[in-house]
């Protein structure tokens, strides 16, 4: 049985390692890594991680993680685990520490402690996608943005489009002219394995996640100023009190706001429709809802679409909108919900038991440029999954007993 102090001592060596990486380690705490590491049980593992060259090229991005609410996290997470079970866990305490507080990727040096053996997977070297979008216009006329780099594309008599690759930028040549012509609409499509940004023809940024489409009109005209989202999009909304901004959701689901940042999640294959705000405030609305909501920042609204009701409750919104910095994070999320983001990220069909996966939670992040392959064998150390490789589909299953 371990006790509360052998638990600390393995945080603090998990962090010392952690200082060592950063190159901010001190002469003093150098000296207490290398006496724990000169022990015998603990020799082969700190070897193995300082001959990995990988690791010391990573990017880092531990400087404003809470490392103890970190490792208290941990210690709940092996304090739930079966007596019978929890040697797996000592086992490897220091492997799980640093695979929270330095990010999955880093840990592909502990592949070997995975149940699975080479013989059970196929290795797929499958990286994260790139900017890329294509631009449907009102006459159905297709456009490949990432084709068409420091391009300006005529998408109206009025209206033109500057495409860097990275931005669609939407431009307004002729106001007076554009108000008088008849409404056009463009769409954006998002692919599985993209991301790209837009600015609307009002100045608001909307960042899209992929497989994620947006549809708006190329010059807003009227009351309102309105869009149409299928997917995950975060939005900066240009300030406008004369004319409300409204995203249209799910099912006559609408978020209004006036000038503001938030996140809407209106994945298909999710069972709710989400919205974050991070600042500023919206009102959610819907022909379903009994009444409408008002967001303050940090709270999420999460809209079930099977029940029909409402949660509102308060978040971290830096978890929400990683993905704008090429991050994923998931802080105890379902595997359901992982495998829609690791699917739509690196553009790979996944099957897993619904029953399973509505079961299993974990929490880690990804960072763009892993290697999906690192990503999963890192997560059979913190989670009771297997996985292999078959005509190109990823299956994820319970661990063998």
């Amino acid at each position: 049985m371990y006790n509360e102090m052998e638990y600390q001592e393995e945080y603090r060596m998990a962090d010392l390692i952690r200082r060592q990486w950063l190159g901010i380690i001190t002469a003093e705490e150098q000296a207490e890594l290398e006496a724990w590491s000169l022990q015998e049980e603990h020799a082969r593992l700190y070897a193995k991680i300082r001959n990995q060259a990988e690791l010391q090229k990573r990017n880092l991005y531990v400087d404003g993680l809470d490392v103890d609410g970190v490792w208290h996290k941990l210690r709940e997470q092996i304090a739930d685990v079966p007596v019978r079970k929890r040697r797996f866990f000592t086992r490897y305490r220091v492997v799980a520490c640093l695979l929270l507080l330095i990010g999955v990727g880093t840990l592909l040096v502990y592949n070997r402690y995975s149940r699975l053996q080479p013989s059970d997977l196929l290795v797929q070297s499958i990286h994260p996608g790139s900017s890329k979008a294509v631009l449907i216009t009102n006459e159905g006329k297709q456009i490949i943005l990432q084709d068409s780099l420091n391009q300006e594309i005529q998408v109206d008599e009025s209206v033109t489009v500057k495409n860097t690759g990275l931005l669609a930028e939407y431009c307004l040549q002729d106001l007076q002219a554009a108000e008088q012509a008849e409404i056009k609409y463009n769409t954006i499509v998002v692919p599985r394995g993209g991301e790209y940004e837009v600015r609307l023809p009002d100045g608001s940024y909307v960042w899209m996640n992929a497989d994620s489409e947006i549809r708006f009109p190329v010059v807003f005209t009227g009351q309102t100023r309105q869009v149409s989202l299928k997917g995950e999009a975060y939005f900066k909304v240009e300030k406008d009190s004369l004319h409300p901004f409204i995203v249209n959701v799910y099912d006559k689901l609408k978020v209004e706001v006036l000038g503001t940042r938030f996140i809407v999640d209106n994945y298909r294959r999710k069972s709710g429709v989400e919205a974050v705000l991070v600042e500023g405030s919206v009102k959610i609305a819907g022909c379903k809802m009994n009444h409408s909501v008002v967001l303050t920042p940090g709270q999420l609204i999460n809209y079930d679409k099977k029940s029909e009701r409402t949660k509102v409750q308060m978040v971290n919104t830096d978890d929400y909108i990683s993905w704008i910095q090429n991050e994923l994070t998931f802080d105890n999320d379902k595997l359901a919900d992982i495998i829609i983001n690791l699917n739509k990220w690196y553009g790979v069909d996944i099957e897993c038991p619904s029953e399973f996966a509505e079961k299993v939670f974990m929490s880690f992040s990804v960072r763009n440029g892993e290697n999906l392959d690192e990503i999963l064998k890192a997560m059979t150390l913190v989670a009771p999954i297997r996985y292999y490789w078959e005509n190109g589909i990823l299956h994820i299953l319970p661990r063998k007993r």
